[in-house]
């Protein structure tokens, strides 16, 4: 046994007989919500993941504890006068850490298992934030809650997050949390404890359509767990790549369609500094195709961040692709160790085009395919609000929004669903609904006038069997 591999044992079993052992794991799943836009991503850093430290390894005291049973009721963990529950609804405590009075930072270890996960920060005084680190991958910062009884707080982390690759399920892993201000800058606390209670989240039923693992294939790009799916709803890849871990660049080769391309980003790298974002940079046989800022919690690599070019290259041609992770603040290439960037080109499937902007014939929602049925459209200028009778005892998704130049400054905003009013923001919002009776979806915009370009749209979606 090599001497790191001793030291990590060690880390794992150093448990002080006041922490929480660790626990078995349980899954579940969420739908979210999803955007199309016909125009390069903006650039910037996934929300939240915006602050990285040098943090000092601290090595608890070396006494061992025997996991409780998974139909044992966990025992609460209580230190310096904080209590982590040990139930907190149905959710488990896996891994408990309750640090001195004026510690900004704990440090400790904590075997994961690849499960839905939520990471809880408490504070017995002041209002802060926390950030996580786990074997230097950012998790997240969240708020810093002062009720250890307050359910649903905290940083929440799907089985299917790139958190798991940095964090291998039955492997000791150290975590690192930091007290922060609402910038990420980190924080003397004064006399504030600090407090992690890491839980294992319960199933709960989905609010949306049934959902489904998505299907794969042999003609899958799989690199380190990271996955680029050869169909994507109506979408087929050209060509990915997953750089090795650190890598900064790369470059990979595919065939033009001659229609209409997309280019789905994948990079867990975030903002080291105050100084600017990081952002993916891709250039087709030398010339510059556009930008994205980092985006990729997910290893279902194709259906995070992804947008269309303005213009694809001719058919047949063969295109040199080649990304680079670069500093917005026009700080050139940046080098982050512990992360991953990728990229995958899909060739879009049949659209129908609204202006500037389209709504796919086939989308994926759920892992399930849906097929485009009725659209709404009317122009913004005359017709501020319109609406669409919704189909009885299926599932079903409702697209909306707007096209035109001035959709950015337009708010289009969906009611008469079961989840209440939901905004698309700028372009195309979508979102999914179960079986249920006959209904009415209703959107209106807001910040049109009698001059605005474009339109307003509304349609829906039915399961494709």
């Amino acid at each position: 046994m090599k001497l790191t591999d001793l030291q990590n044992e060690l880390n794992a079993r150093a448990e002080s007989t006041d922490q929480t052992p660790d626990l078995l794991p349980g899954v579940h799943r969420k739908i979210t919500q999803t955007k199309c836009r016909r125009k390069a991503a903006a650039l910037g850093t996934v929300g939240g993941l915006a602050v990285i430290a040098a943090f000092a390894f601290l090595i608890p005291s070396l006494t061992t504890s025997t996991p409780q049973p998974a139909d044992e009721v966990p025992r609460d963990y209580v230190r310096n006068g904080m209590t982590l529950p040990g139930l907190e609804g149905a959710d488990r405590l896996e891994k408990g850490w309750i640090g001195d009075a004026g510690d900004s930072t704990l440090d400790f270890s904590w075997t994961p298992q690849v499960q839905d996960t939520r990471f809880a920060g408490y504070c017995n005084t002041g209002v802060y934030k926390f950030t996580v680190s786990v074997n230097d991958y950012i998790v997240g910062t969240g708020d810093c809650t002062t009720d250890p009884g307050s359910l649903h707080t905290g940083i929440s982390v799907s089985a299917d997050r790139t958190l798991w690759l940095a964090a291998p399920a039955g492997k000791p892993a150290r975590v690192v949390v930091r007290l922060t201000d609402a910038n990420g800058r980190q924080v003397r606390g004064g006399d504030t404890v600090v407090a992690l209670g890491i839980y294992r989240t319960a199933a709960v039923p989905a609010e949306g359509p049934p959902a489904q693992t998505p299907p794969t294939s042999p003609d899958d790009y799989v690199k380190d767990g990271v996955r680029y799916r050869a169909k994507i709803g109506g979408d087929t890849l050209l060509g990915a790549k997953i750089a090795d871990r650190g890598k900064n660049s790369f470059d990979f080769t595919f065939t033009a369609p001659g229609g209409p391309i997309s280019l789905s980003v994948f990079c867990t790298a975030v903002n080291g500094d105050e100084s600017g974002g990081l952002a993916l940079h891709i250039k087709f046989n030398g010339v510059e195709a556009g930008a994205s800022g980092c985006a990729g919690d997910s290893i279902d690599a194709g259906v995070g961040s992804a947008w269309i070019p303005d213009k694809a290259p001719p058919a047949g041609q063969r295109v040199n692709v080649t990304v680079q992770l670069e500093s917005t603040s026009g700080g050139g290439l940046v080098t982050k160790p512990h992360d991953w960037i990728g990229l995958g080109i899909y060739a879009k499937g049949k659209q129908r085009p609204i202006g500037d902007t389209y709504l796919n014939e086939l989308v994926e929602y759920g892992g399930r395919n849906y097929r485009l049925r009725d659209v709404s459209t009317t122009p913004l200028a005359s017709v501020h609000e319109m609406q669409i009778r919704t189909p009885p005892n299926t599932p079903y998704l409702v697209a909306f929004g707007s096209s035109g130049d001035a959709s950015e400054q337009i708010t289009v905003r969906l009611s008469g669903l079961s989840e209440g009013t939901t905004s698309s923001g700028g372009g195309i919002g979508t979102i999914g609904q179960p079986a249920g009776p006959v209904s009415q979806a209703i959107v209106k915009a807001t910040g049109a006038t009698k001059t605005s370009p474009g339109q307003l749209i509304l349609a829906i979606y039915l399961p494709d069997n």
